[in-house]
């Protein structure tokens, strides 16, 4: 007789990290973007849900940041303002943003309320390279980080820098480390892309495109870092045995400004991505609806807790080194994979440690 394991799981309020996506709209239109490639209906977080999520919260005593960010730029959406005045009295607020709209006034607010990090998207501080990936002037990204900066030094803000690594913002990495340590950003988180275009395949760094001469200017920048006082966070290049899902392990939940609660950023929209040159269709993946239950019943749901265990512990397919992988048909969608979870996790960039996010 063989033995039985039957997992029997305690349903817990353990939330850490709630990300909350304000708005899907964006004011600029990257090259690299999801929504490059998406059709899916635009809108904000209605008020009604927010006004819920802020009450609701109160139950995970183990709550400690809450995140404004998603794939849309939350200070665009009609309830930014609103949304930092509930959480930031109570919770560490970061604001991740591309830093067009952080004028004076914006900046001004955000230190009244003792937002904790403004985490803002430079890829490059080029002014032609910049201008051609996201069509926007980087110097008045710089001003405005210039302008946090001065606020910081009074116990302000946090400033984060997220610089997307590909063949045209490589060579610009290491001024940008310079440049950043001189205008007051304490870290900056080194991402590959995600292809979600078929034309964007060229840009990758990453295995099997990896080079020496990336290692060279990866090893610069950190360098340039250390001698700066700028912590500079690198992503892995090619396929490593580890695996680590940085939204499960420090019990993150996501929720899309329709109210749909989600594991993470990746099944967050529908959207195609590349993986390794693969095509593959990314489906949203919702856990449930706040505008049908409430967020604990959603978290300690058996559904939402099992796909959880099986991340943390490594229990699902790894597709991206697996040696069926070019004939599988599996891989070719997210919604499962071939051990029969969903959604399916198993050539997830964000997992391998390619791709970064603070």
């Amino acid at each position: 007789m063989k033995d039985v394991v039957d997992l029997v799981f305690h349903p817990a309020p353990s939330i850490e990290r709630l990300y909350l996506e304000l708005t899907n709209r964006c004011n600029l239109s990257c090259e690299m973007c999801y929504r490059q490639k998406w059709q899916e209906p635009m809108g904000d977080m209605s008020i009604e849900v927010l006004n819920s999520i802020a009450g609701e919260v109160k139950v995970f005593p183990d709550l400690q940041e809450v995140i404004l960010g998603g794939i849309g730029e939350p200070t665009i959406a009609n309830n930014f303002r609103q949304a930092v005045e509930l959480f930031a009295s109570r919770y560490k607020v970061s604001v991740t943003t591309n830093g067009t709209t952080l004028d004076d006034e914006l900046i001004d607010f955000l230190v009244s309320r003792k937002v904790a990090k403004i985490i803002l998207s430079v890829d490059t501080t080029d002014v032609q390279t910049f201008a051609s990936i996201r069509h926007q002037n980087v110097q008045g990204i710089l001003e405005s980080t210039r302008r946090i900066a001065e606020q910081s030094v009074k116990g302000g803000p946090e400033i984060i820098w997220e610089f997307l690594v590909m063949k045209s913002t490589l060579p610009y990495l290491v001024e940008t480390v310079r440049q950043a340590a001189q205008l007051g950003v304490t870290r900056i988180f080194v991402s590959h892309v995600i292809p979600m275009r078929e034309e964007m395949l060229a840009e990758t760094l990453y295995y099997p495109a990896k080079s020496s001469e990336m290692d060279k200017i990866f090893q610069a920048a950190m360098l340039a870092g250390l001698s700066k006082g700028v912590e500079v966070v690198l992503p892995q290049s090619e396929l490593k045995t580890d695996r680590y899902c940085k939204f499960v392990e420090t019990q993150s939940a996501v929720v899309r400004w329709d109210g749909q609660v989600s594991s993470c950023y990746r099944f967050l929209h529908s959207y195609p991505e590349y993986v390794f040159g693969r095509y593959k269709l990314i489906d949203s993946y919702s856990f449930g609806s706040l505008e049908k239950q409430s967020l604990l019943e959603i978290w300690t749901a058996p559904k939402f807790m099992s796909y959880r265990y099986n991340v943390l512990h490594g229990e699902y397919a790894s597709c991206s080194d697996c040696k069926w992988v070019d004939g599988c048909d599996m891989v070719l969608r997210a919604d499962m994979d071939c051990l029969g979870h969903a959604p399916a996790c198993g050539d997830c960039l964000w997992g391998r440690g390619i791709t970064v996010c603070p």
